[in-house]
């Protein structure tokens, strides 16, 4: 069985609305890999060589599965918890009871019992500790524009990533742990999605501050600017 096949059988199988990524990488080239927040039984410097394939499997709620078959070990995968959507790993380091990745059989009814009864509920609770160590305070949701000018977004509030992945049509990228438009996306109907989250954000109390193209990162002396057009010269 592909791991994609298996991680959508799989997904299937989990409470939660999980959905797989759209598409497989060798893991030896996954900067996803980074993101891991425990590799279980299988040692990290093995994702430097493992010539296997991942999928991710994502949550509405910012929460993602590293999904992998087990290197040397025919019939079974792994199944890793990855760094919650908008943190690092220095907002994991020292939590009580932080998930572990597991090895499952390659059959999905079981591998998707087993993820349920040794981890699942694990990684949800400690997932809300690692936000509020990372959360920037007040409300707060940050927008860049990557060198294509296209927004991507870091959030660590449960309410507004639920708006941003299951109703927003925004993803979770496994690399950076941000939310992002789909790039087949025209400019014209990412831009209007994006005026729609915010509005939307907006609404519910949140403060979205945006930085414009190519601005330098934000510092503690020099703070994000407020909420602005995505198209370099249009204000609000």
């Amino acid at each position: 069985m592909h791991v994609t096949e298996f991680a959508t059988a799989l997904a299937d199988r989990l409470p939660g609305r999980w959905q797989p990524g759209p598409a497989t990488t060798l893991i030896a080239q996954d900067a996803a890999s980074n993101r891991i927040w425990d590799s279980g039984p299988l040692a990290y410097t093995a994702f430097e060589a493992a010539d296997v394939q991942r999928c991710v499997l994502t949550s509405p709620h910012g929460l993602q599965l590293y999904v992998m078959p087990r290197p040397h070990r025919l019939g079974q995968y792994l199944v890793l918890p990855m760094l919650p959507a908008g943190t690092s790993h220095e907002h994991v380091q020292g939590l009580a009871d932080a998930p572990r990745g597991i090895a499952v059989p390659a059959h999905p009814a079981r591998a998707a019992a087993a993820v349920r009864r040794r981890f699942l509920i694990d990684y949800r609770l400690a997932a809300m500790p690692a936000w509020r160590r990372a959360s920037p305070g007040r409300l707060l949701v940050e927008i860049h524009f990557d060198a294509e000018a296209r927004p991507r977004i870091t959030c660590t509030y449960g309410r507004a990533l639920i708006h941003l992945l299951a109703y927003g049509g925004f993803l979770l990228d496994p690399a950076t742990g941000e939310c992002h438009l789909p790039q087949d996306l025209p400019p014209e109907q990412a831009a209007r999605q994006l005026h729609r989250s915010v509005a939307r954000l907006e609404s519910l109390d949140f403060t979205v501050a945006v930085r414009p193209p190519h601005s330098p990162a934000p510092t503690a002396d020099r703070p994000v600017p407020p909420l602005a057009d995505p198209h370099p010269g249009r204000r609000r």
